[in-house]
């Protein structure tokens, strides 16, 4: 019987705080011989080093926490296995040969090697069911679970506004409204607030272009079926587990120009940017053109406002919960695990593992433990944060 450890969303980087490393580190060794699933953005990559080759983005990511590195080589030599998962942060670490890559950086030899697995998907042992979860979440869904990377708005804005303007606190803070993660810039970077918020807008007016027709994930969905057979063969799912888990992914937003608009919320600031002008004209002695301006712009936010005050906080947690339920009811899982909605979870077949960087409303940082993979017994865990 081999203990498996379930962790998501670590979401390291250089600007992680060290006592996600040490608590890390200090869950590893004392779980000596045990499996440790990473189910996805175990790294930060495409925030620190997004479009480079999957080599150097392993070897930064690494090269960043030397202590992880050492504390995860200690543990395959000494007969431990790890499985890392792709996930829309790190879609470079779960490729299919990322796990020779892996065991180069850790400097492992190749009895140790064997003992690392990736995945660009999912992972199955026995009726427990890995992944991440982001093909459930239309601002991250690729066209096809194996397209790597993806065009979906989320990388989108982890490239053009995150990266640029190491606004990282976003990561774990994008399902707010507007003006919540507007003055949040200005609390969270001072006097860089004003550039943040410039750097918002003009992902924003990249992501419109990049949307609906001009939108390029067009042939990914053919490109990711090509890439199928080598996948099921690699992790030993069948091939009819992977169609229908496929077949309930969602749409990405950037496929539709007016679901782009919506999700950035760009009607309610265009709306407010009228209002604001209507004020103006009327200012300057036009009260025709400002009362057009003010009615146009205040029933453009009647109309936004009715479509809920805050559109997605906690969508997004609910689509992975659906979609974990759909493959356990698909393909016979007993208990699906999904990362990604950074929200600790559990309901029937399905267990979310919440963010081990950044536990929600917990006492400590959760994971998933299960003991017997033939007979799933999943438990929560909580490990204490050092911080």
């Amino acid at each position: 019987m081999m203990r498996t450890l379930v962790l998501g969303d670590l979401h390291l980087s250089a600007h992680t705080p060290r006592a996600v490393d040490r608590d890390l580190v200090s869950l590893v060794r004392a779980n000596a011989g045990a499996r440790i699933a990473f189910v996805g953005d175990f790294f930060d990559l495409s925030a620190e080093v997004p479009r480079v080759s999957s080599h150097r983005a392993i070897e930064a990511g690494f090269g960043a926490h030397e202590e992880v590195k050492r504390a995860l080589a200690e543990h395959v030599s000494r007969g431990g296995r790890l499985v890392f998962l792709s996930g829309n942060h790190d879609p470079e670490l779960g490729g299919l040969t990322a796990a020779a890559e892996i065991a180069r950086v850790l400097d492992l030899d190749a009895p140790a090697a064997a003992r690392v697995l990736t995945s660009p998907w999912f992972f199955r042992e026995g009726r427990v069911h890995h992944e991440h979860g982001h093909i459930f979440d239309p601002d991250n869904a690729p066209e096809h679970p194996l397209i790597v990377p993806s065009a979906s708005l989320g990388v989108h804005f982890v490239e053009e506004f995150i990266a640029p303007t190491g606004a990282f606190a976003y990561l774990n803070a994008n399902d707010g409204t507007p003006l919540e993660l507007f003055l949040s810039a200005f609390r969270w970077y001072g006097a860089r607030g004003p550039y943040v918020v410039y750097r918002y807008f003009h992902a924003a007016a990249k992501a419109l272009a990049k949307s609906g027709p001009m939108f390029s994930g067009a042939g990914e969905r053919a490109r990711g079926e090509l890439a199928m057979t080598a996948f099921v063969e690699h992790v030993g799912a069948t091939r009819e587990i992977a169609d229908a888990i496929t077949k309930m992914s969602a749409p990405p937003t950037m496929r539709s120009f007016r679901d782009t608009v919506a999700r950035l919320y760009l009607d309610r600031v265009l709306s407010t940017i009228s209002i604001m002008a209507g004020v103006g004209a009327l200012g300057l002695g036009r009260p025709l053109l400002g009362l057009a301006l003010g009615s146009a712009g205040a029933m453009g936010l009647v109309a936004s406002w009715l479509r809920g005050h805050d559109r997605y906080g906690g969508t997004v947690a609910q689509r992975l919960e659906q979609g974990a339920l759909g493959i356990a009811d698909a393909t016979g899982a007993e208990v699906v695990v999904l990362g990604h909605a950074h929200v600790a979870s559990e309901r029937d077949a399905y267990m979310n593992t919440g963010s081990f960087a950044f536990p929600r409303g917990l006492s400590g940082r959760p994971l998933v433990m299960i003991e017997d993979t033939d007979k799933p017994r999943p438990e929560r865990m909580l490990v204490p944060c050092s911080c």
